[in-house]
């Protein structure tokens, strides 16, 4: 005997099938909404989740005509009320040239840490850094713009993207900012904040390029620096 138990459907789906009755153009309530849903606690929250499979449902705040309790659908999208799969969105791809400009406004430097392309890690000298440019925010449709891209070392990458160390919760970042001590080091903070990148000096950027020299070399030119500082005193 055939196994006649109901399939079960997902409170997505149920909202899907809800908005397809109402129809394109049509105006309804709030309150039908979850009476056209029985059982669903959260309709409203699954009906903003079909956006992103392309339903256009228009509030108050998008139409001015509608009350705030109405909602008028525009457009309907996958249908996955009737078993209609969602179609995987193409990858973004971040241009050569946008790309090149990323690299060009970061200096060809990390904007977290600072590291430039090639410049070896102090801590480990056979390890130089690799820069990339990533999204800031991958959310679609995604936003190709300079101010959406952040030019990192694999590093500092691999810790914005999980792979690394764990990423700090918004109020850890403002409490140790607030606990910094005096408001020149919170006015540089809000500096870097703007300019989005570090701020090296002369000496962050002499001590860059002394890490590029050969093994021999550093050794030679940190004694004669030393027999300078010597000689100054």
């Amino acid at each position: 005997m055939a196994d006649e138990r109901p399939v079960r459907r997902s409170s997505k789906v149920k909202v899907a099938e809800f908005l397809a009755a109402v129809g394109e153009g049509n105006v309804f309530t709030k309150l039908q909404l979850f009476e056209g849903v029985p059982g669903v606690a959260q309709a409203d929250r699954r009906m903003r989740d079909l956006r992103e499979l392309g339903w256009r449902i228009d509030n108050y705040k998008t139409d001015p005509r509608l009350q705030p309790d109405e909602y008028r659908l525009t457009e309907i999208g996958t249908r996955i009320d009737l078993g209609e799969q969602p179609k995987e969105p193409p990858r973004p791809r971040i241009s050569a040239a946008r790309r090149r400009e990323a690299l060009e406004g970061a200096g060809f430097a990390c904007q977290t840490c600072g590291m430039r392309a090639t410049e070896p890690y102090p801590d480990d000298e056979d390890q130089r850094a690799v820069l990339s440019v990533h999204f800031i925010d991958p959310t679609p449709p995604v936003d190709t713009e300079l101010s959406n891209l952040r030019v990192e070392c694999q590093r500092c990458n691999a810790g914005i993207r999980g792979g690394g160390r764990t990423l700090p919760a918004p109020e850890e970042v403002l409490a140790r900012a607030f606990r910094l001590s005096g408001r020149e080091e919170k006015r540089r903070l809000y500096r870097l904040m703007q300019s989005g990148r570090p701020e090296r000096d002369e000496v962050d950027l002499v001590f860059a390029d002394w890490l590029r020299l050969a093994r021999d070399d550093r050794l030679d030119v940190m004694l004669r620096l030393a027999g300078a500082l010597i000689d100054e005193e």
